[in-house]
């Protein structure tokens, strides 16, 4: 109070003297670091009545999940679209990029994709058959694919059993995710035994892996037990499948 009897005028804030500059309000996306909005999905949690009660980090965990799918939904659809040498995400492309994918696949099935088409597949029956004279021009292999008329080729019983057993040595490793290396291949597979070779197959343009590599190894003995061990295991976050890379 002061001696005349006056009030003494308060600020904006309710302090004497004014108060200083408001702060920004921040958003709870940008405190979680998201690009998706956290206050509009924890809004539709609540009017949706999915639950009595929805817990203050519910909305942060769904948005977190949503954006990641988002994110990697558009990272293979961006990778289809350049192999389709195009600029334009399309429905396509989005339909190559979730079926292509065995997770995405599996968490998608149910899901059309309108004007997406569908994956190119030819029923076997439709395709045309083999002339007679191809047929007696060439016998056909004991065994299917390139490795049937490799094998036939050989001649002795002992070259064709180290043909076999170099196929053995030789696993297929899909579910790869598209950051590892062949350096971090190899450090995972070389604790089971000593490697020839690791090779990661990239794309020929871009570069990128395409999620999936192969590792030789010195004996069939080493792969078979790198394979039993190996198989389901999670390696930079992604469960991996691994058998011998002449089966399909």
């Amino acid at each position: 109070m002061e001696a005349g009897g006056g009030k003494v005028k308060k600020g904006a804030g309710g302090r004497r003297g004014g108060g200083g500059p408001k702060k920004k309000p921040v958003s709870r996306s940008i405190k979680a670091g998201l690009q998706f909005p956290v206050g509009r999905i924890g809004r539709f949690l609540k009017k949706g009545r999915y639950a009595q009660r929805v817990g203050t980090g519910a909305p942060v965990y769904l948005a977190a999940v949503l954006e990641y799918l988002a994110a990697e939904v558009l990272e293979l659809a961006g990778n289809a679209a350049r192999d389709n040498k195009k600029n334009r995400i399309i429905p396509r492309h989005v339909l190559l990029a979730i079926r292509n994918d065995e997770e995405l696949g599996k968490l998608l099935a149910g899901v059309t994709i309108a004007h997406g088409g569908v994956l190119p597949n030819i029923n076997p029956v439709l395709l045309p058959k083999k002339s007679s004279e191809k047929a007696t021009k060439e016998p056909k292999s004991p065994m299917r694919g390139w490795r049937g008329k490799e094998l036939s080729s050989l001649g002795s019983i002992a070259a064709r059993s180290i043909f076999v057993r170099s196929i053995c040595n030789k696993l297929f490793v899909g579910g790869l995710s598209y950051d590892t290396n062949e350096a971090a291949l190899k450090d995972a597979f070389s604790q089971h035994g000593d490697i020839i070779e690791v090779r990661v197959i990239c794309h020929p343009t871009t570069g990128k892996s395409k999620g999936f590599g192969f590792v030789e190894f010195s004996s069939e003995s080493v792969a078979t037990a790198a394979l039993q061990k190996m198989d389901g295991q999670l390696l930079d976050g992604r469960k991996i499948r691994v058998h011998y890379a002449d089966k399909g």
